[in-house]
């Protein structure tokens, strides 16, 4: 900061604070030294597709773009939307390249922004720590709703996030049709992914009871 400062570039300069992911899960043995963060409130950590595992931190400054201190809780923002953003922002022409993401300006600016292409996600491997955290494989966000589900279609959650932050309410059985477009979608998306190894695991919130117990008399 205090370098852009003395070369006179803060004012035509975006600077982004921002996460891939939430906060590394204690159970790692070789990361617990990384584990001190919190999620806050959230369900999740790193791996996880709740919201404390997708769901960071994202602080920009911008002097001549967006007042200092303004707060926007309301736009459902991700990295992906980052390049379309900035190749607006800079007068690039990206039109016919297929992108995840979209034009994110208005957000950057400080507005709220409603996206038209949902958000998906998926995760292929065992995900560590307690079995609250444990999310299905698969998860789309689209508008205010989130669904996660497994391929197979077993574990179906269904969130309005805004009202549910936490994922606490599954709204599955009070809302089918949303439940069977969402999927569609995100499966549809998953059909497109390349290729690569699925931990027999994933997607599983099994509890790890042990497979015998000892009896001890002390």
């Amino acid at each position: 900061m205090d370098k852009l400062d003395g070369l006179g570039l803060t004012d035509n300069t975006i600077v982004i604070f921002s996460a891939d992911n939430g906060p590394e899960d204690i159970y790692i043995r070789n990361a617990t030294h990384s584990s001190v963060g919190s999620s806050g409130p959230f369900r999740g950590r790193k791996r996880s597709l709740y919201e404390g595992g997708v769901r960071t931190p994202f602080i920009i400054r911008w002097p001549n773009g967006v007042s200092a201190g303004r707060i926007n809780n309301d736009t459902a923002l991700c990295a992906v939307d980052l390049l379309p953003t900035f190749c607006k922002l800079a007068g690039v022409d990206i039109d016919g390249l297929e992108l995840d993401g979209e034009d994110m300006t208005y957000a950057l600016r400080g507005q709220t922004a409603h996206r038209n292409k949902p958000l998906m996600w998926e995760w292929r491997f065992n995900i560590h720590g307690h079995w609250l955290h444990k999310s299905p494989m698969l998860s789309i966000r689209d508008g205010d709703w989130k669904l996660l589900l497994n391929p197979d279609h077993s574990r179906i959650e269904l969130y309005n996030i805004p009202k549910d932050p936490m994922e606490l309410n599954n709204c599955t059985d009070v809302l089918p049709e949303h439940v069977a477009r969402m999927a569609d979608r995100v499966l549809a998306w998953q059909h497109i992914l390349p290729e690569g190894p699925v931990d027999p695991n994933a997607g599983s919130n099994a509890y790890p009871w042990p497979g015998t117990f000892e009896n001890t008399n002390v």
